[in-house]
């Protein structure tokens, strides 16, 4: 009997939806040496997962859903190759990434590292940076789901938005679409830069020196893509060189990040551990991608939300 291996606890009703929709599939939440010949389906790629495919366990695998939206820890060339479909789960941190950026850039703007200080030490003292986002240009690299809500939530505080892709085809929500060649020469329109960038050969080290100085002096920028999309020592450069007036980031290129980072200690920047996207019910939000692509393997032998391109890698 095929199975569908599930890595990720899920919730008893996802389960049973997912039985009445591959009622001739097991369903097995653990690997077991006996059916991994016959695992069809795997749900969550963990090191364990990997270890089995190495040891070529996993002859018959046929599509992988990934739990998150960057899949660059995966052997993707491997997958291609033996022509597995990945599907990711692209989508489901739209709203929480997105209040993350807002949040990050309302901190800074609004003094409210400044203000708690304040409060701690019994100070009353009015002089706290007010700025506002109301009428500054944001401009956001990956225009994808997560891009897409931010621009909404964006335009509610009266920013203009530009939004850059790969191959600059227009986004509905934006103000103005560039692709990612075209990008440099509208940095400087920027007052705040977003990088939702997915990991590709063409996004490693994005954010370089050349980048940065094209940007104009007291840029905010937030990383919630992929760490290596920046350069660090020339992103602390240009934080020292006032272009970049502050950087909130959620994503490195190690992580945990190292002890001795410099990035630790730099009074322009905000560190979070890789969770801007965290989900309050994310067995729910997760289940929203795998639901319907489960019906649809069942349906045509293949899934259809956030299927994966190998040669775009994502």
């Amino acid at each position: 009997m095929p199975n569908i291996l599930i890595m990720r606890p899920l919730k008893d009703k996802h389960l049973d939806e997912i039985r009445q929709s591959l009622p001739d599939y097991e369903v097995l939440l653990e690997p077991e040496e006996a059916k991994l010949a016959e695992t069809e389906i795997i749900v969550h790629w963990t090191p364990d997962i990997q270890e089995l495919w190495e040891a070529s366990k996993l002859p018959n695998l046929k599509w992988v859903q990934a739990i998150s939206a960057g899949i660059n820890y995966l052997p993707l060339e491997e997958l291609h190759q033996k022509g597995i479909i990945l599907t990711n789960a692209s989508g489901i941190h739209k709203y929480t990434i997105t209040e993350y950026v807002i949040g990050a850039l309302l901190y800074y703007l609004r003094d409210f590292g400044k203000l708690k200080r304040n409060q701690e030490n019994q100070r009353w003292d009015v002089a706290v940076q007010t700025e506002q986002l109301h009428e500054k240009t944001l401009m956001i690299f990956g225009v994808g789901n997560i891009g897409r809500q931010l621009t909404v939530v964006a335009k509610a505080f009266g920013m203009r938005v530009i939004g850059v892709n790969t191959s600059g085809k227009k986004v509905e929500e934006v103000d103005e679409t560039y692709s990612q060649a075209e990008s440099t020469n509208h940095l400087k329109e920027a007052d705040v830069v977003v990088s939702i960038l997915p990991q590709t050969p063409q996004t490693i080290a994005f954010f370089d020196k050349e980048r940065f100085a094209k940007m104009k002096p007291g840029t905010l920028f937030v990383n919630v893509g992929r760490g290596s999309s920046v350069v660090i020592d020339d992103l602390i450069e240009a934080l020292n060189q006032d272009i970049l007036a502050f950087a909130a980031l959620d994503v490195f290129n190690n992580e945990p990040l190292e002890e001795d980072s410099p990035l630790w200690q730099h009074e322009k920047i905000m560190i979070s551990p890789h969770n801007s996207g965290s989900v309050a019910h994310f067995r729910e939000a997760l289940f929203s991608v795998i639901g319907p692509n489960v019906a649809s393997y069942a349906q045509n032998g293949k899934p259809t939300i956030n299927v994966i391109d190998y040669e775009k890698s994502y």
